[in-house]
């Protein structure tokens, strides 16, 4: 119902899913971050990768990082799955309007666009996924220095 978007999309719904967003990432931050920090790191101080990540910092510690690593897992794999659906329902929503439409040069228009960013969000959850949400992520680090570089830099270009 897009003629209702400014009645539904109001202020107050905004600052709503902005504060969910800003709140969901900082507590996704605390739970990987504090595990972490828990860790003895015995050897070397300099990080494989072009940021500071958990993944890279777990390569670093003496310690059994197991646990760690189920929360990385378990957690972005929460994020990543939900985000991913909230997305596919939207676009399946928006497929059902398309598909609707009278026009055919409309229609064409409609999914030229939502198919170059649909094309770009699933990049963007398929690197994500690669580097965080599968197990064993964490011992491929060059390939993950990669796909780093891809997610960051590349497909936000796109």
């Amino acid at each position: 119902s897009p003629l209702r978007y400014p009645v539904t999309m109001c202020p107050t719904t905004c600052t709503r899913l902005v504060l969910g967003t800003y709140c969901g990432g900082c507590l996704n931050s605390i739970v990987q971050t504090s595990p972490t920090f828990q860790l003895p790191f015995c050897s070397s101080n300099r990080i494989d990768h072009f940021y500071c990540d958990v993944p890279p910092l777990l390569q670093l510690a003496c310690a059994s990082t197991a646990l760690n690593e189920l929360f990385l897992f378990g957690l972005c794999g929460f994020i990543i799955v939900s985000t991913t659906l909230a997305v596919l329902v939207s676009y399946g929503y928006i497929t059902v309007t398309i598909l609707r439409m009278h026009s055919g040069s409309g229609r064409h228009k409609v999914f030229s666009t939502c198919g170059s960013h649909m094309m770009a969000v699933s990049l963007f959850y398929g690197t994500v996924f690669v580097m965080y949400a599968q197990p064993g992520a964490v011992a491929s680090m060059a390939q993950g220095k990669v796909i780093s570089v891809f997610y960051t830099l590349v497909i936000p270009m796109l």
